[in-house]
């Protein structure tokens, strides 16, 4: 025996940790990397020796982050996957998976196209770079009640289920930069046009669901806002009455490509040689906003729900069939109130890169590298302290290998680079699966993140003098 309210709260869980996104887009084990083609994306004022042209498998970038396995949502049953709903899933081995805070993440950037190239301005030498990238920047987190309470079987009668936070946003980024050195001192800047597609926030601050008998109270105050490409808002008389509207969830018309907002954003980024040996830098990433247009927001202001117990297909086999239900009952049953107001502005999650590098006096070929990361998404803050081992052995070849403490936990990563005289191609991660059942799926956290990409390579500094 389940009831739908159960289904209706899934869409909380589900919805939200589809998407989330906590640490930065880009690989911090490539930041102390000799010739990342990339790295000024990590840090504005980082430059390569050679100009390059980067195409559409040029930089993809993957990953995802959680304090939770993908296996406590999903179990092996009859050759399929079946969801934690299903009532063959033990409920406390499932309840024992699970943290007061659940965090669940998703993270993808895709370079379309790009360049960068040696210039000589007023007798400085000045790297540019101009880059197109579509993003997605999304974050969550899901409280332990909400869990307990889908689960079921429990034996209490009062769940408190507050607390549910969750975003995702997506756009497209036009970029140009420029470093330009200063003898020891080398400073960065990009400026990024933002063109925004869709985002979505949803926000539960309060929600009590109380069992009485055959039927569940259930009282919260929530919202959900939307906004992007070729939304339409579209109400409907509330069911309580002909005096007020509410929105009109089958009357919303959604454009997954179209233009949902505009923003700007810039990085900054500075370099300074101490000697020939030591070298620290900093970097402020993404630091701006996009203001989207064709808002739809929704709220619920604390209504009391009754719902009655009754009998659903528990055999949830399929995550799709689980997501559908859980719409289509959370659509039906819960009434949001739409606000007028047509645009809302949002920022970007801010990232801070602090480095140091420390060249081995007896091999100047290898180094050590710190870096200190954190970011802020809104919901989730990301922190990070990495340490790298940084070898060159050969003038077209670089390696890493990184170890970091981070708020997801332990991770060890690395990056092979290769710097041709054509091509550049590399391969990094910052964190890999280490446990892994039968069916592939992450035991404990599910931490990964992988970059790769191949780019054509020019000529080196035109205007620098070879010895």
């Amino acid at each position: 025996m389940k009831n739908s309210i159960r289904i209706i709260l899934a869409s909380f869980a589900f919805l939200t940790s589809v998407y989330s996104e906590c640490r930065a887009q880009d690989l911090q084990s490539a930041y102390f990397i000799d010739n990342y083609t990339y790295s000024y994306r990590l840090n504005p004022a980082f430059t390569t020796k050679k100009s390059f042209i980067g195409g559409p498998i040029s930089n993809v970038n993957a990953g995802t982050n959680s304090n939770v396995g993908l296996s406590t949502f999903f179990y092996p049953r009859d050759g399929k996957l079946a969801t934690f709903m299903h009532p063959s899933v033990d409920r406390e081995e499932f309840l024992g998976k699970l943290h007061q805070t659940n965090k669940i993440g998703v993270n993808i950037s895709y370079n379309i196209a790009s360049v960068g190239f040696w210039t000589k301005i007023k007798n400085r030498d000045v790297f540019q770079t101009f880059d197109i990238s579509l993003r997605n920047n999304t974050s969550q987190k899901i409280p332990y009640g909400l869990f307990d309470f889908l689960k079921g079987g429990g034996e209490d009668f009062v769940y408190d289920l507050s607390h549910v936070y969750g975003y995702t946003r997506t756009f497209m980024e036009f970029a140009g930069g420029a470093a330009v050195k200063f003898d020891k001192l080398t400073l960065g800047a990009r400026a990024k046009l933002l063109w925004g597609t869709n985002m979505i926030n949803m926000k539960v601050d309060h929600m009590i669901a109380e069992l009485d008998g055959f039927s569940w109270s259930v009282q919260s105050f929530g919202s959900i806002t939307g906004a992007g490409g070729g939304i339409r808002n579209k109400t409907k008389k509330g069911a309580l009455g002909d005096d007020y509207d509410v929105l009109d969830w089958d009357g919303i018309k959604w454009r997954p490509l179209g233009f949902g907002g505009v923003g700007g954003a810039i990085d900054l980024g500075v370099k300074y040689e101490i000697n020939d040996y030591i070298n620290v830098s900093a970097s402020v990433i993404d630091l701006g906003f996009i203001v989207w247009r064709n808002k739809v927001n929704a709220i619920n202001l604390g209504e009391t729900y009754i719902i009655q117990v009754e009998d659903i297909d528990s055999e949830t086999g399929s995550i799709f069939n689980v997501v559908n239900n859980v719409i289509n009952k959370f659509k039906s049953v819960y009434e949001f109130i739409p606000e007028k107001k047509n645009f809302t502005t949002q920022s970007l999650s801010i990232n801070l890169n602090l480095g140091a590098e420390f060249k081995l006096p007896f091999y100047k070929k290898m180094s050590i590298g710190i870096l200190g990361s954190t970011r802020n998404s809104h919901i989730n803050r990301y922190n990070e302290i990495r340490m790298s081992l940084n070898t060159s052995p050969l003038k077209w070849l670089s390696l890493s290998l990184t170890g970091a403490y981070t708020s997801f936990g332990w991770e060890v990563g690395g990056m092979v680079n290769v710097y041709a005289k054509k091509f550049s191609a590399y391969l990094g991660t910052d964190s890999y699966y280490f446990n892994m059942n039968s069916q592939f799926l992450p035991i404990h956290e599910a931490n990964a993140h992988v970059v790769l990409g191949v780019n054509y390579l020019l000529t080196r500094n035109p205007f620098k003098r070879r010895r």
